[in-house]
């Protein structure tokens, strides 16, 4: 079965003034990108993440993204992330001060084999956005319980993106919901073990 990359571009800007006395201590990963540092970057100590979707998400994709968001929240213990309602970007993703899903049907050639991409920016330690891009061009999609051959579940793929956008990095580890391939006809719905005891680290 043809393994399919779900791509991560973490962006950082914002580096520690120079002069500012004490450098900060490295961390362990715990499967979060870090900072040239070595310190996990996340929004934790932040309010609740709201995110935006863009007119260009079907609206039959709706309740699955609701879904992936409950998942993260109900793991988490609180209310982390939030769907802020509709919204029409219409530059595309860019750094703009908000956080939005795009479903696209244009990508790039040399990257067909993405299905979705996440960008994140932050500055020392806290990210302060984040678009996820889903690959329509290329992909089809399915929400439902029972899969569908050729298509990739939206459900799995936009929690797999959420946790890029609360900071985790891709794993080794085939279950959990950020290993780097997400087959198609595939559910991977549940956090793992490992999931938890990575975002747990943070948040």
């Amino acid at each position: 079965m043809r393994k399919l990359l779900t791509a991560l571009i973490l962006i950082g800007v914002g580096f520690a003034l120079q002069g500012c006395g004490v450098k900060s201590s490295p961390e362990e990963s715990c499967n979060f990108v870090q900072n040239s540092e070595q310190q996990r970057v996340s929004w934790s100590g932040s309010n609740t993440v709201i995110i935006y979707l863009d007119t260009s998400v079907p609206d039959v994709y709706h309740d699955a993204i609701k879904a992936a968001v409950a998942t993260w929240n109900k793991n988490i213990g609180r209310e982390v992330l939030k769907i802020g309602g509709i919204t029409e970007g219409k530059n595309g993703p860019q750094q703009d001060g908000a956080n939005v899903i795009y479903f696209l049907k244009t990508w790039e050639d040399d990257r067909s084999n993405e299905q979705a991409r996440t960008t994140v920016y932050w500055a020392g330690t806290r990210i302060y956005e984040a678009d996820i891009r889903v690959n329509e061009r290329d992909f089809d999609f399915f929400w439902s319980d029972d899969t569908v051959q050729g298509r990739v579940d939206i459900e799995s793929l936009i929690l797999h993106e959420l946790g890029h956008v609360l900071g985790l990095g891709h794993n080794s580890t085939a279950k959990s919901v950020m290993a780097k391939s997400l087959p198609s006809a595939f559910l991977r719905r549940d956090l793992t073990s490992d999931d938890l005891a990575s975002i747990r680290c943070e948040y």
